[in-house]
């Protein structure tokens, strides 16, 4: 599951209403050692602008994997939610872009806990 992405049903910050969206899943309870009830996941936005610390998925990139256009992993901006919200696996995340996430997500972990 994880490296995968799937829809899930979550809660915009803005609004609070729900809206169905796709997502990187990133972790989940299993590893903490506890019972799998909750997810760690990463937004995938096919309107935002990328960041330093996002990962790009060209339109081809993204549609091989069962994205409707082109996209941007959000890497900082990740949730914890029920796995009951989960929709239907789209597909998984190619080696190279899980590389790429796991260094862009390494370096804003460094640059967070830098600054304390």
């Amino acid at each position: 599951m994880i490296g995968e992405i799937w829809t899930f049903k979550a809660t915009k910050p803005s609004d609070n209403l729900e809206k169905v969206r796709p997502v990187l899943i990133v972790g989940n309870d299993a590893e903490n050692g506890l019972q799998f009830v909750d997810i760690h996941y990463v937004i995938i936005s096919s309107s935002a602008s990328c960041g330093k610390y996002d990962v790009e998925l060209e339109e081809i990139v993204a549609k091989e994997i069962g994205l409707d256009r082109k996209s941007v992993i959000k890497t900082t901006k990740i949730y914890t939610g029920s796995k009951m919200k989960l929709g239907s696996k789209i597909g998984e995340l190619p080696f190279d872009k899980k590389e790429e996430f796991k260094q862009k997500y390494k370096k804003y972990q460094e640059d967070i806990l830098s600054k304390w």
